[in-house]
C-alpha cells in the first residue's frame, strides 16, 4: 500500500456560518481547479504553510462586522420615527426598520446559530403580527407587541455587538462602527425606560406635556446622554429625574472609556508593522 496523501495545504476546518450553515476557513486563490482534497492521515496536523504567502484569504460570513451597516440603519430609524410620527402607517414602517436592524444587529455579530434561527422566526412573526394588530386598530396589544421587538433591539443586540467587539483580535474602524453602535442603543433603552415609566406611574413623564410620543422620548434621552443640557423639556418625576440622572453618568463613562480606548488603539497593529518595516 502506498503511502497516504498529504493534506492540501488549503485545507481547513469548517468556521462560522453562513447562507449555507457552514464555510471553508481559506480558499485557493490561486486558479487551482482540483477536486476535493484528501484529508491528513490521522494523527497527522493538516499542513498550512504558506498560505498567507499564496494570498489566500479567509472567508467571513455574509454582514459579518458590518456595522456601519446597522449604524445606518439606526439613524435611519430615528428619522423614520420623526418624520412618520405615531400615525398608524409611520409604525408600520417603524416595526420594519426595527426589525431589520435588530436582525442585522445579531447577524453582524455573528450570535450563535440557534439564537440566530430563534430570531429570524420569531421577529418576522412579531413584525407581521404588530402590523396587522396596527391596521386593525388594536392599539393596546400593538404596542406591547411592537415594545417586545423594540426591547430584543435595545437589550439583547447590544449585548451580542459587545461580545463580538471584545473578540476582534485587532480594533479597526468595524470595531469604532460596533462602539458607535453601542452608545446609540444605550439612548434608545434609556428611551424606552422614559416611556415605560410613564405607563406604569400613569403619570405624563414630561412636566410640559401631557401626552408623549416616541420621538419625545428619543430626543430627551439624547439630550440627556451627551449631557448638551436640557430645554423644552423635563422630566417630572423622581424616578424619571434620577433615571435621566444615571443615563447622562453611564453615557460619560461609556464615551471616556470604551469608545476613547476603541479610537486611541485604532490601527495599533498596522503601525506596529510599520515601525518593524522602518526599523529594518
Amino acid at each position: 500500500m502506498g503511502r497516504p496523501a498529504a493534506a492540501h495545504p488549503c485545507a481547513g476546518r469548517r468556521v462560522g456560518y453562513s447562507d449555507h450553515e457552514t464555510m471553508d476557513e481559506h480558499r485557493d486563490t490561486r486558479g487551482d481547479t482540483a477536486g476535493e482534497h484528501p484529508a491528513a492521515p490521522a494523527g497527522r496536523p493538516a499542513a498550512t504553510g504558506g498560505l498567507l504567502g499564496h494570498g489566500l484569504l479567509e472567508r467571513s460570513p455574509r454582514f459579518a462586522d458590518s456595522f456601519g451597516l446597522v449604524l445606518v440603519l439606526l439613524v435611519v430609524s430615528y428619522f423614520v420615527s420623526a418624520v412618520a410620527g405615531d400615525h398608524y402607517y409611520g409604525r408600520v414602517l417603524m416595526l420594519l426598520v426595527l426589525a431589520t436592524t435588530t436582525w442585522l444587529a445579531l447577524r453582524t455579530s455573528q450570535v450563535e446559530r440557534r439564537l440566530l434561527r430563534l430570531a429570524v422566526a420569531l421577529i418576522p412573526l412579531a413584525t407581521v403580527v404588530a402590523i396587522i394588530l396596527v391596521l386593525a386598530g388594536s392599539e393596546t396589544t400593538a404596542r406591547i407587541v411592537a415594545a417586545s421587538l423594540t426591547g430584543l433591539l435595545v437589550v439583547v443586540a447590544p449585548l451580542a455587538i459587545v461580545k463580538r467587539l471584545a473578540a476582534h483580535p485587532v480594533i479597526n474602524v468595524n470595531t469604532f462602527y460596533g462602539a458607535v453602535c453601542v452608545y446609540l442603543l444605550i439612548a434608545m433603552f434609556f428611551a424606552t425606560a422614559f416611556a415605560f415609566i410613564s405607563v406604569v406611574s400613569n403619570h405624563p413623564f414630561f412636566a410640559q406635556l401631557q401626552k408623549s410620543t416616541t420621538i419625545d422620548y428619543l430626543y430627551f434621552s439624547f439630550t440627556t446622554i451627551t449631557t448638551v443640557g436640557y430645554g423644552d423639556l423635563t422630566a417630572a418625576t423622581g424616578v424619571g429625574r434620577m433615571t435621566a440622572v444615571l443615563e447622562a453618568v453611564f453615557g460619560q463613562l461609556y464615551l471616556i472609556t470604551v469608545v476613547a480606548l476603541v479610537v486611541q488603539n485604532l490601527g495599533q497593529e498596522r503601525r506596529a508593522r510599520q515601525r518593524e518595516e522602518e526599523e529594518r
